[in-house]
């Protein structure tokens, strides 16, 4: 599915790649409005993204300015297909079509594939501070691997920074002030270093005071991006990218939910933090007031693309670290950790040249990880913390191929196959520390006494997985195609006792059929796709009592099936008028989710509980609403001196979901309308720009997050992460 966000317009001939300003329909050669064809890269190679037999939606550079997009979790309301959700710390939870992880310490692996600048991150918690001088995002549904480095069950986020332009002297500069004390500044320069050669330098500062009463869920950083580009000859093409973030401040926040009854309720207003609401957490101490974070991400990548007569080479290596310290409460109980994840990546790919009839691509991908942890979670019924020591590894080599062949110029067969190779390793250990009630323990230096559990070994997994489909021209602008494509997620470890501390792969089979489409001369567009996952062995992160200790486990307990309609339209109505809808239709539930756990969830839950068995099978599957329907309207307003006033509305309702394997009252989270607005002024040329934009205009309280506190039987507090509150404020944004 192409995108609704993208708000870009031109002739038919025009072609563009993301970075056009909002609300500008321009006319053909007839002096008619109409769509601006889009260029992608989701498959490896440029092609218009209504040519593109695949599920993407990509968004704008322009476009995530326009709406203010600076993190991960703001995605949801640009991307209606895809539920971004945040975690303790620096983690986050992404969730497509009913697939989804919950990333919560160093022991996990994405099932939704985070790619930036084509080099894959390893780690969950390597999505801070890469939003800004961006080509576009592209989020693509379903499996992903005949033609990327690293398999993925869920789909993948493609993120595109601006490269370095050759011959181009130019910059850019965003400036932002809202409410809450938010103050954002972001910008690029790009400057020729010979007739083959150009620098661009790129940075963000963004500063805001926190939503919750306690200052969390603030936003504090920096970042800065250097590219090099140089083309020593006519088919040759070598890019250095090299990035740095800090992550700062006081992290996320959360509040307390209690039931009321058969329902939930909010024990105060919702925008009171958890450490503010002591009494809730009676009997039990309250929580930490001394939140924080402080994070460095270092990568460097070489992107060198090599012309030759039997195709193109395409050669990517990169290194990537992270330094991570953090005290969070999000989860609803104090996580104190240290983490410093590395990795060293290598992809290589050959395809072949454009305009044949048997059209390949060969690659080949490495992946080296090591994490080294330290980590302190809180127990507070049993007055003790987590002394967790962990060192974990991995290697992971694959080789993939696809193949797409035109029967007619009109008919096209592909198809594409994966061997994926995984080694993970252990050498972790978790201690018990022992404390006086209250928050913020004195973890000692050395840990003190035997471990608790031990998790000291290796675990080899492989895998083949595949795709195939068919593309068909129905018309000069209608593409027809069918896809069935398999995914696979290595399994690994959590801390637990012996012969209960690993878990298996999980696997994943989606078809898709679609159609996408150009009419009124090419004034509207209309695409539509049909899918089915089966979802196997799911992987499942949650909190769980093995005595003697509370631990975060992953368990292969579920399977999930799920069907689903998604529908696009944009019109341009007049020169001056578009407007836009993008629905998805979800029917997601577990086929199979079963657990055992000595506490299980309170009897309030939908589960059918057994003791200790608990049975969530037929009930919907989590993090997936029935229904998300976005809409937009972009009015351009053109005044007599050549300036014009362009107003755009974006509406993005969706329906309840269930954010917790407990299903109880207080995790279910109801439907809920968002609607942002924002007004520009523009002058004539089009050389800067200034906006007033309010978000979440019927300031909705909406539950991004819910998760029940491990001593939820003794004061029945779950924890509830909130998506913004109404933000209001100005942007001015200049090209020079």
């Amino acid at each position: 599915m192409s995108a609704l966000p993208l708000c870009a317009h031109a002739q038919t001939s025009g072609v563009q790649t993301g970075t056009a300003s909002p609300a500008e329909a321009t006319t053909s050669d007839t002096g008619d409005a109409q769509l601006k064809d889009i260029i992608v890269t989701a498959q490896r190679r440029e092609e218009n993204l209504q040519k593109a037999a695949i599920s993407v939606t990509a968004i704008s550079g322009a476009d995530l300015t326009t709406r203010g997009v600076t993190t991960a979790q703001q995605l949801t309301q640009v991307a209606p297909a895809l539920q971004v959700s945040p975690a303790a710390g620096p983690y986050t939870v992404l969730t497509i079509r009913s697939v989804s992880n919950f990333g919560g310490n160093a022991f996990s692996d994405p099932a939704i594939a985070v790619n930036f600048s084509g080099v894959y991150l390893a780690s969950p918690t390597a999505v801070q501070g890469l939003f800004y001088d961006l080509e576009r995002v592209e989020v693509l549904k379903g499996p992903q691997g005949t033609l990327y480095g690293r398999n993925a069950t869920g789909g993948a986020i493609n993120i595109l920074p601006q490269r370095a332009r050759i011959g181009e002297r130019a910059m850019t500069l965003n400036l932002e002030a809202g409410n809450y004390g938010r103050i954002a500044a972001s910008g690029s320069v790009n400057l020729p270093v010979s007739d083959n050669s150009a620098l661009r330098a790129a940075y963000q500062i963004v500063h805001r005071n926190g939503y919750f009463s306690d200052g969390t869920e603030d936003e504090s950083g920096e970042a800065a991006r250097l590219s090099y580009r140089i083309e020593p000859s006519a088919n040759v093409t070598v890019d250095v990218v090299g990035d740095f973030t800090h992550q700062g401040g006081r992290g996320g926040g959360a509040t307390v939910i209690k039931r009321c009854g058969t329902s939930a309720c909010f024990v105060g207003d919702p925008w009171t933090s958890l450490s503010d609401e002591p009494a809730a957490y009676l009997p039990l101490a309250r929580q930490s007031t001394t939140q924080f974070i402080d994070s460095n991400y270092y990568g460097i990548l070489v992107d060198a693309e090599i012309k030759t007569a039997i195709g193109t080479l395409t050669l990517i290596p990169a290194y990537r670290k992270s330094d991570i310290n953090y005290n969070s409460t999000q989860a609803g109980f104090q996580i104190l950790e240290h983490q410093k994840p590395e990795q060293i990546s290598m992809e290589a790919r050959l395809a072949s040249p454009s305009g044949q009839r048997l059209g390949w691509l060969l690659g080949g991908y490495y992946l080296h990880t090591n994490v080294h942890a330290r980590s302190n979670t809180e127990s507070a019924a049993a007055q003790t913390y987590s002394d967790q020591l962990i060192n974990t590894g991995g290697e992971t080599a694959a080789g993939f191929g696809q193949l797409t062949f035109a029967v007619t110029p009109a008919l096209r067969l592909t198809g594409g196959l994966r061997y994926t190779w995984e080694r993970k390793t252990s050498d972790s250990q978790r201690y018990t520390v022992r404390h006086v009630p209250g928050p913020d323990p004195v973890i000692p230096v050395v840990p003190v006494g035997a471990p608790a559990f031990v998790v000291n070994q290796a675990l080899t997994f492989n895998a083949v997985t595949w795709r195939t489909g068919v593309e068909f021209d129905a018309g000069p602008r209608s593409l027809i195609y069918a896809n069935v494509g398999t995914g696979f997620k290595a399994g690994g470890f959590f801390l637990g006792p012996p012969g209960a501390n690993s878990y298996k792969p999980e696997k994943v089979t989606a078809y898709t059929i679609g159609t996408k489409n150009r009419f009124f001369d090419n004034r509207l567009q209309l695409n539509i796709e049909a899918f089915y996952l089966d979802y196997r062995d799911q992987q499942l992160g949650y909190v769980k009592l093995v005595p003697p200790a509370v631990v975060l486990v992953t368990e292969n307990i579920g399977q999930v099936h799920t069907k689903g309609v998604e529908v696009e339209a944009q019109l341009v109505v007049t020169p001056t008028t578009r407007v836009g809808l993008q629905a998805q239709w979800l029917d997601a539930v577990n086929k199979q989710l079963v657990y055992n756990t000595i506490a299980p969830p309170a009897a309030t839950s939908q589960c059918r509980i057994t003791g200790t068995n608990v049975d969530c099978s037929g009930l919907r599957a989590l993090r997936s609403p029935e229904w998300v329907v976005a809409g937009n309207i972009e009015q351009s307003f053109p005044l007599a001196s050549g300036a014009r006033i362009v107003a755009s509305l974006f509406s993005r309702y969706e329906s309840s979901r269930e954010l917790d394997i407990s299903y109880i009252p207080e995790t279910h989270a109801g439907s809920s309308t968002r609607s942002d607005a924002v007004l520009t002024y523009e002058p004539d040329g089009r050389r800067w720009s200034v906006s007033a934009f309010v978000n979440n205009i019927e300031n909705k309280v909406v539950l991004s997050n819910a998760t029940p506190n491990p001593s939820y039987s003794a004061n029945g507090v779950v924890a509830a992460t909130l998506r913004a509150p109404r933000t209001f404020g100005v942007r001015m944004s200049g090209k020079f």
